[in-house]
């Protein structure tokens, strides 16, 4: 019988806890685990800013290797699509 640090309930399998967990020493709740998460990953901001080289800011955001193939990749498709079939 195992108890949840936490709350200290009693884990049972498929109510509260769930046996994989067993594996890898998670003696935690289904709640608790949730709560926990609520906490630690609520804080995080779903949005990020995008990286900008500091040396030599200029008006116009220089162009990152990921948008060159974002951009590259785009213009393929396109050509692929305009061109006559066969």
């Amino acid at each position: 019988m195992q108890r949840c640090r936490e709350c200290a309930i009693i884990l049972q399998e498929g109510r509260n806890w769930h046996a994989s967990y067993a594996a890898r020493n998670y003696r935690h709740c289904m709640e608790c685990a949730r709560a926990y998460s609520r906490q630690r990953y609520g804080k995080l901001k779903p949005t990020v800013k995008r990286r900008v080289p500091a040396a030599g800011v200029t008006a116009r955001t220089p162009m990152t290797a990921r948008d060159r193939a974002v951009r590259n990749r785009a213009e393929l498709a396109r050509q692929r699509r305009d061109r006559p079939e066969n």
